[in-house]
C-alpha cells in the first residue's frame, strides 16, 4: 500500500530556511528547504518571504512551488499538512500563531520557540487549543553523534560533571537587542542549554550561580559562566564567550568510568583502562570499539521525525514544552546579567 505523501509550506526563505543548504562545507541537508525536499514522504508546495529577492532566489530553485510575500496570502491559497516557520526570532510568535490558526497537521518551528517565555507560552497555549502539535528544531536531539553520546553515557558510570562551552564573537547579552534576539545567549545558547538538558533526560536546570561576567565598554556582556546542580549531575557548567575570534560548540561529560567529548565536527569516547603511563593506575583511554557515524543526519532526522509522527509511529523528539523549558533557563541566567 502506498504511503501518504505530506504537503509542506515554508515561511522564511533565508539562511536556515534555504541558503545554508548551499554551503559546500556543511553536512547536507543544512536547511529546511533541502531537508523537506530530501524526504520522499514530503512534497514542498509553497514558500513565503517578505524579502522579494530571497523569494526569487528560492523560487528559482523550487520552480514547482507557489510563492507568497505574505503568510496570510499563503494560508488563504494553500492548506499544507506541514508548515515550517524559519523566520527571525522576533517574528516567531506572530508567524507561529498564524500558522497554527491555519490548522496544519504539524508546525515545525525553528529554535528558539520565541524571544522569551511569555511569547513561548502563547504559542504553547494556542497549540493546545487548536490541537496543532509543534516540533522545535533543536537539531542536536536528532543528530546521530548526540544520540550515540547519550547512549554511551551508560558506559561511563555515575555522571560527575557536564561542561558545555560556546565561543563566538557575538555579544552574549545586549539589552538593546532584547526585541530582536540578536545575542548569543538566545541565538546559540538555546542549542547549548537544550543539548545539556537532552543529556540529563530533560531534567530542568534551575537556580544558576552565575560567575565570570565580563562586560565590554558598551556594558554588553561578553563572557559568563552559569553553574547548576541537578539530581543526575552535581556539577553542570554552561560557559558562553562573545570575545573569541573563532566559533566553537563543545560539551564534555565526565563519569566515574569514562568521558565523552563532542562538539561541531567531532565525537571522542573514553573509558577507564589500565594506564600505559603509570604502573598500578588507571587512565582514560580512547574507546576504539564504537563506530562513530561520519554523518550526523541532524536535519534529515528532524524531518523524518515529523513524518514518523504524522504516521503515528513516533512521538515528537523536540516539543514546544521542551523549548519553553530551555527559554526559562536562559531567562534565569539573563536576570543575573541585567
Amino acid at each position: 500500500m502506498a504511503k501518504t505523501v505530506y504537503t509542506a509550506a515554508l515561511v522564511g526563505c533565508g539562511r536556515i530556511g534555504y541558503s545554508l543548504g548551499l554551503d559546500k562545507k556543511r553536512e547536507q541537508p543544512a536547511s529546511h528547504t533541502m531537508a523537506l525536499n530530501g524526504n520522499d514522504r514530503i512534497k514542498l508546495i509553497a514558500g513565503c518571504d517578505t524579502d522579494p529577492e530571497k523569494l526569487r532566489t528560492w523560487h528559482a530553485a523550487n520552480k514547482g512551488c507557489n510563492v507568497f510575500t505574505s503568510s496570510t496570502d499563503l494560508y488563504a491559497s494553500c492548506h499544507p499538512d506541514i508548515i515550517t516557520v524559519a523566520v527571525n526570532e522576533a517574528f516567531h510568535k506572530e508567524e507561529a500563531l498564524k500558522a497554527m490558526a491555519a490548522k496544519p497537521k504539524l508546525l515545525i518551528l525553528e529554535k528558539p520557540v520565541a524571544l522569551n517565555t511569555a511569547e513561548a507560552r502563547e504559542i504553547a497555549a494556542l497549540s493546545a487549543r487548536t490541537s496543532v502539535p509543534v516540533l522545535i528544531n533543536h537539531e542536536r536531539r536528532f543528530a546521530e553523534d548526540y544520540k550515540l553520546a547519550k547512549k554511551y553515557m551508560e558506559q561511563i558510570g555515575e555522571i560527575q560533571s557536564i561542561s558545555a562551552t560556546l565561543c563566538s564573537s557575538m555579544c552574549v547579552y545586549n539589552p538593546e537587542e532584547e526585541s530582536t534576539g540578536a545575542y548569543s545567549l538566545i541565538h546559540d545558547g538555546t542549542h547549548l542549554v537544550d543539548a545539556v538538558e537532552f543529556f540529563l533526560n530533560d531534567a530542568p536546570l534551575e537556580h544558576p550561580v552565575v560567575t565570570g561576567i565580563w562586560r565590554d565598554e558598551n556594558k554588553g556582556v561578553r563572557q559568563m559562566n552559569a553553574h547548576f546542580t541537578t539530581g543526575k549531575c552535581p556539577d553542570v557548567s554552561i560557559s558562553i564567550s562573545g570575545r573569541s575570534k573563532f566559533f566553537s560548540f563543545e560539551i564534555i561529560i565526565t563519569g566515574t568510568l569514562g568521558r565523552i567529548c563532542l562538539g561541531n565536527g567531532f565525537l571522542k569516547l573514553y573509558k577507564r583502562g589500565e594506564s600505559p603511563f603509570y604502573t598500578g593506575f588507571y587512565s582514560l583511554l580512547a574507546d576504539k570499539t564504537v563506530h562513530v557515524p561520519k554523518r550526523t543526519l541532524y536535519f534529515a532526522n528532524m524531518v523524518q521525525n515529523a513524518v514518523d509522527f504524522l504516521d503515528g509511529t513516533a512521538a515528537l523528539l523536540s516539543t514546544v514544552q521542551i523549548g519553553l523549558q530551555d527559554l526559562a533557563v536562559l531567562e534565569e541566567i539573563k536576570s543575573v546579567l541585567l
